[in-house]
Formats: structure tokens, C-alpha cells, sequence
């Protein structure tokens, strides 16, 4: 149960111990901890994307990789206290802590990545600024950045959840302007960083 979203959270994780080496492959040393990659799916997507889209699971496993993949439920992957769900404090802690507990993950940050596509990108990028102590590299692909004037734009006709007023509301807070000042706001991340 995540103690920070209240709820049990769907987590699919591919951990390569069953690899098959063939010829002069050299074999995975005994015991050595697991480079993970936390990997976040886009909106109206699932934990189980990139199984059933992506080659992910042979990427791994020829490069002897973990790979973390939790249910993002369309929040962008952001704290989200007026909903009592800490969706970025459980990604950059207590799903991290978590797993390295669960499985033979390496604890150290060189070894701990975050991904994403999409809204998925925009969570990596944003979760690993904010918990840049945890994670040492950022994979942001086709990444949702909603960190400008375009937040606050209110669209007539509206295509996509991102562009519902209630949804932006739903993920980035009743106040719009402030969640953009925020460390919501990848930009004020880096800006802070440098």
C-alpha cells in the first residue's frame, strides 16, 4: 500500500534473473545489485504500455537493466495535496524505496533512472529534478511539458483531457498561475538547481 497516495498502486516490474547467456556473452556477476529504470506511462495509458507497445522487455534484458513501471492514473505525476494524492513523493521516494527493498536494485544514483513518455515524460523530467539525489540520469521522450502561459489558456472546443479546465485543475491545483511558479513546474526546478 502507498502510504502517500492512501491506496495500492499497480506496479509491473521486468527484473532479468532468468537471462540465458549464449557463447562469449560474459555472464552477469553473482549478487550484483540491478541498474533500474523507473518508467512512466503516458496519459489515458497504463503500467502495462510498454510491455505491449515497446520492446522493453529485450532492451533490458541484453543490457541487464530493471525496469519499474507504476500506474500513473493520469495525474502527471505531480503532488497533488487538494486531492490527497502525493503522486511526485511517490515516485521519487516511496516507490523507490519500495522496490530497493523488494528486489536486488542498486542503491546508488548513477545506477537510478527515470523515463517517460508523455505525460510520463513530463513526470521523469519534473520527479527527477525535484529528487535529483535519487536519480542520476532523465529520459523525457515526446515529453507533456504544460510549464507556461498555455496552462492558463482556456480552450473552447476541447480535444484532449490536458485541455479541460476541470482536468488542469485535477493535476496542477486550484490556482493555475501558482502551480506554474511552483516546483511543479520543471523550469522552476532547473532555475532552482542552477
Amino acid at each position: 500500500m502507498a502510504e502517500t497516495l492512501g491506496r495500492t498502486v499497480p506496479v509491473t516490474v521486468i527484473l532479468p534473473t532468468d537471462k540465458v547467456y549464449f557463447g562469449d556473452v560474459p555472464r552477469r556477476k553473482e549478487g550484483k545489485p540491478y541498474k533500474t529504470l523507473y518508467l512512466l506511462h503516458g496519459v489515458i495509458g497504463s503500467e502495462i504500455d510498454w510491455l505491449y507497445g515497446t520492446r522493453i522487455q529485450r532492451y533490458v534484458e541484453e543490457r541487464d537493466l530493471a525496469v519499474v513501471m507504476p500506474a500513473g492514473e493520469n495525474g502527471f505525476y505531480v503532488d497533488q495535496p487538494w486531492n490527497c494524492a502525493m503522486y511526485g513523493e511517490f515516485i521519487g521516494r516511496e516507490l523507490v524505496a519500495f522496490t530497493r527493498k523488494s528486489f536486488p536494485l542498486s542503491n546508488a544514483r548513477e545506477d537510478t533512472y527515470i523515463g517517460g513518455l508523455s505525460m510520463g515524460g513530463f513526470g521523469a523530467m519534473r520527479n527527477g529534478l525535484k529528487y535529483h539525489e535519487t536519480f542520476g540520469a532523465i529520459v523525457a521522450l515526446s515529453g507533456a511539458y504544460i510549464t507556461d502561459e498555455s496552462l492558463l489558456v482556456k480552450t473552447e472546443h476541447p480535444r484532449f483531457p490536458s485541455e479541460l479546465e476541470e482536468y488542469k485543475h485535477f493535476c496542477f491545483g486550484p490556482d493555475l498561475k501558482a502551480a506554474l511558479e511552483s516546483d511543479v513546474n520543471p523550469n522552476v526546478l532547473i532555475e532552482t538547481l542552477a
